[in-house]
């Protein structure tokens, strides 16, 4: 059996903006957006073959009324302008909010987030993603002291300069082992990067000195606010070491007890490593998982089974739905069909098996698709609209 979920609207914890151009006829650069990989052969050769992307086509064929056919789809797709396609697929979706990743992609390409609800009337809510900060503070201050000094600042009304929470991408940079450096070796690490950013006239912060001593002064800001802080963790770009990736070794910082106020949620299930995630969140009070159906690329089944994984180990008061969509408002759509979907099945399965009553399964995919994040993010503006 798979339980009614249809009418509860969403809250997207975790996604990205939406680009101002939605014109994607070029089959190879549409197919681009269904793969992590960098390599141009994959979208020209292969992702047509996946079951993710088959299955993307199926829907949108239904959507449109249209062959299931690629050709057709792009079609279709191409005669709804811009705002048009947004405003269809995101209503469509039934979704009431999104919490937005400011940094992915750059400002000047996507849409400002309040044309996003003025066409939709779905909430955009900002997330700011820390390592962009302090690249920004690295080439604009010629000491550590007063990197320092400014990130304090910057950091000090997180939720009063409009932000609802906090990202780290340092998954991608130097992985999630992070850990306290000598002085000295932070200061070296500074002069290394400050002469990068000299030379290269921008900065991709990699230095793990320093990246892990900034990051570990932002985790005591978000602590004293209560801020919840997102971390990219398992499924990501070919330029992330998967290894890295995985939440475990993020112990030292849920060990903290400097850190213990800061509400985590590890992102895209850690896939992989799911059931380590679902762990974490089992054990550690401030400690959550995000269910991502957008991003990773899945094929339904592997969506189902990364779900009764989470469910299986998490409480599912841990556990926040999220798209991880970026750029076309397909993936932001078809997350929440499937994401849906797969949550339905799994409590299903779970009240069949005598594991929890109707009522209990319907209110955790409440829980799951709505209120957690609510209640962790403080959209108290939310509460009542379901």
């Amino acid at each position: 059996m798979e339980m009614a979920l249809d009418h509860i609207r969403l809250v997207d914890n975790h996604c990205h903006g939406l680009w101002i151009d939605q014109d994607l006829q070029d089959p190879v650069r549409w197919r681009r957006m269904f793969t992590e990989s960098f390599d141009p052969e994959m979208p020209k050769q292969h992702i047509v073959h996946a079951l993710h992307y088959q299955r993307m086509i199926q829907d949108l064929a239904r959507f449109f009324g249209c062959p299931p056919d690629e050709t057709e789809v792009l079609r279709c797709r191409a005669d709804r302008d811009g705002t048009e396609l947004i405003r269809d697929l995101l209503t469509d979706a039934g979704l009431d909010a999104l919490l937005l990743d400011q940094g992915l992609p750059p400002r000047d390409v996507v849409r400002p987030d309040r044309e996003i609800t003025e066409a939709t009337g779905v909430r955009t809510y900002p997330l700011l993603r820390l390592e962009l900060l302090m690249e920004d503070l690295i080439l604009a201050e010629s000491s550590l002291e007063r990197v320092e000094e400014r990130l304090g600042a910057d950091l000090q009304d997180i939720r009063g300069r409009g932000y609802v929470g906090l990202k780290s991408i340092v998954a991608y940079r130097t992985g999630l082992a992070i850990a306290r450096s000598p002085r000295e070796e932070v200061e070296a690490a500074f002069r290394e990067a400050r002469e990068e950013g000299k030379r290269d006239g921008r900065l991709r912060i990699h230095q793990k000195p320093l990246l892990d001593h900034l990051l570990l002064l932002a985790f005591e800001e978000a602590s004293h606010q209560e801020v919840p802080l997102q971390f990219h963790t398992g499924y990501g770009d070919t330029d992330t070491d998967l290894r890295l990736g995985n939440p475990l070794l993020l112990r030292a910082v849920f060990e903290d007890p400097a850190f213990k106020a800061m509400p985590v949620v590890l992102l895209h299930e850690s896939y992989p490593y799911t059931r380590e995630s679902a762990y974490l969140s089992a054990v550690y009070k401030n400690v959550y998982t995000d269910l991502s159906y957008g991003i990773p690329f899945l094929g339904f089944e592997e969506m189902a089974v990364f779900t009764r994984a989470a469910l299986g180990v998490a409480p599912a008061s841990k556990l926040l739905y999220s798209s991880d969509a970026v750029g076309i408002p397909e993936l932001h759509w078809s997350s929440a069909i499937h994401g849906r979907r797969a949550i339905s099945r799994v409590l299903g399965q779970a009240v069949e098996l005598g594991e929890c009553t109707v009522a209990r399964a319907e209110a955790m995919g409440e829980r799951i698709l709505r209120q957690n994040a609510i209640d962790l993010y403080g959209l108290g503006d939310l509460v009542g609209e379901a």
